[in-house]
């Protein structure tokens, strides 16, 4: 998606956080880092955050990916931004899709400390959810990029 972040407004954005786990999180600022994200891309209407455990995001990374173990996180689109199906500005305003995020496996990859960490995998699955990939060298450095925009810093490298 290429940003258009000079007519969208914060408010054109809604974000919610379920936080299903233990590890203690600040809410209003993952909403914040959500919002600034996603409204610096251009983004309108609503998308959600969840926290979840180990054991609830191995189970998912294996139903949707077909992976053992968990990941950091995973995102889900939901109205097919990507595919053109929802526009920005239609009404009512679509669903931009949800974020999983695990902070038992962002504790445990944390450089610079679990909030910076999930900062960055907030900020990553929510380009993912707007079309920025890394399944390429290119993309994932344009991934980097925003991610560093957005949070200060840049994702690893992908594998």
């Amino acid at each position: 998606m290429e940003s258009d972040s000079a007519s969208v407004r914060p408010e054109d954005l809604e974000v919610s956080v379920l936080d299903l786990q233990d590890v203690v999180i600040d809410i209003p600022h993952v909403e914040d880092v959500a919002r600034r994200t996603a409204v610096a891309e251009g983004a309108t209407g609503e998308l959600s955050i969840v926290f979840v455990d180990a054991q609830k995001m191995s189970e998912m990374n294996s139903q949707y990916r077909d992976e053992c173990g968990p990941t950091d996180v995973l995102s889900f689109s939901i109205d097919g931004l990507i595919a053109g199906g929802v526009q920005p500005g239609d009404d009512p305003p679509f669903l931009i899709g949800e974020v999983i995020v695990c902070p038992e496996v962002a504790a445990l990859q944390a450089t610079e400390g679990i909030d910076s960490e999930i900062d960055l995998l907030v900020a990553h699955g929510i380009l993912h959810l707007l079309g920025f990939d890394h399944d390429t060298e290119e993309s994932a450095q344009v991934m980097r990029g925003r991610e560093k925009r957005h949070t200060g810093r840049e994702g690893a490298r992908a594998k």
